[in-house]
């Protein structure tokens, strides 16, 4: 996986040119990339798609999920708020993740940004923004959950 940071800029796309870039953050990054894409397009909006009710054993009890302004906290009640969600087919056209400070430098936590359409039922097509906060379980640092995500539809 090449590093570029995208840019205004034409010329030059390589993220060298923006100075010294310190090397552990580049090694976190090229870390992180494959994960939050794994989780965008394999994982989550498949999930979503066809096995939703299997989506909430991402969350934990302290979770908040906020579905287009109506608020869910714990995963009953995201559970609840999902399964109340029409039937939808989600097509992600672009996602970016940035790593969030905390005390494992190596492996930290992900902000995660997803946009593209969705469909729910048979023709009720909106424009999707959706962001998540992964962080490490507690009991298993090597394991993600949902800590925090909003989506947002556009007509």
């Amino acid at each position: 996986m090449s590093f570029k940071k995208f840019n205004n800029n034409p010329s030059n796309n390589d993220i060298s040119s923006y100075g010294n870039v310190d090397e552990n953050l580049k090694k976190i990054v090229e870390t992180i990339s494959p994960r939050a894409e794994a989780f965008v397009k394999e994982y989550f909006y498949n999930m979503f798609d066809n096995n939703r009710g299997e989506l909430v054993q991402l969350y934990k009890d302290d979770s908040v999920s906020i579905w287009n302004g109506t608020e869910c906290k714990g995963k009953e009640h995201i559970g609840k708020l999902l399964a109340e969600i029409p039937k939808s087919k989600h097509i992600v056209e672009t996602f970016d993740c940035q790593p969030m400070p905390g005390e494992d430098k190596e492996n930290p936590n992900l902000l995660i940004n997803a946009s593209g359409k969705v469909t729910y039922g048979e023709s009720s097509t909106h424009e999707f923004h959706q962001t998540f906060y992964l962080a490490k379980d507690p009991t298993n640092p090597n394991i993600f959950f949902i800590s925090f995500d909003c989506i947002r539809l556009n007509s």
